[in-house]
């Protein structure tokens, strides 16, 4: 499994397009609301990507569930960004949140393992992930990583984007939670 990762972290930094994650990350930058979509494991790592954004002061909300996300996708408009996560790039109600989001004018990025899929055909701008399935982790699962990876390269250039902004969240949310560790832990943070 470690050895799959690897190549798929690898293919991965081959495949992906530093030009597109600086477009991407521009436009989160400058968005007054990010919607992200996913269904499923997908879901999982959508709902990563908004607490990360979160944390640094963007309006960020995931959606999983298509009624609510097609609702949110509607309010959408040009400034806004909407990020549609698929390893497959064929998950229909990612595509149709994405898609949704597109014909009111937000910037539409998709996160796939394909190029020419559905999903990357509504989003105008397309972040890349590889992934090296094993006997007992098809394609879909052992793309998390690559996906979880490309991801956060987006947020630390979100994040270098708007430092004074996001440093200034930052501090200020793990001041909020600060209560909530234990001694150690808020050693071992200051470190």
């Amino acid at each position: 499994i470690m050895a799959a990762d690897t190549q798929a972290m690898n293919d991965t930094a081959a495949l992906l397009d530093l030009a597109e994650v600086e477009r991407a990350a521009a436009a989160i930058a400058g968005a007054s609301r990010v919607d992200i979509y996913g269904a499923s494991g997908s879901a999982l790592v959508g709902g990563e990507m908004q607490f990360s954004l979160h944390r640094i002061g963007v309006a960020a909300w995931a959606w999983t569930d298509v009624h609510n996300g097609l609702a949110s996708a509607a309010l959408l408009k040009v400034g806004d960004v909407a990020l549609g996560v698929s390893h497959s790039g064929q998950t229909r109600e990612t595509i149709e949140m994405l898609a949704e989001a597109g014909s009111h004018g937000a910037t539409t990025i998709a996160l796939t393992s394909f190029p020419r899929s559905p999903l990357a055909e509504v989003a105008d701008i397309i972040l890349l992930t590889a992934s090296q399935a094993t006997t007992f982790r098809p394609d879909a699962l052992s793309a998390r990583h690559p996906q979880l990876v490309v991801l956060d390269l987006l947020y630390i250039a979100v994040a270098q984007r708007t430092h004074d902004r996001a440093h200034a969240a930052f501090q200020r949310t793990a001041q909020a939670v600060a209560g909530h560790k234990t001694a150690r832990e808020s050693r071992d943070s200051r470190l």
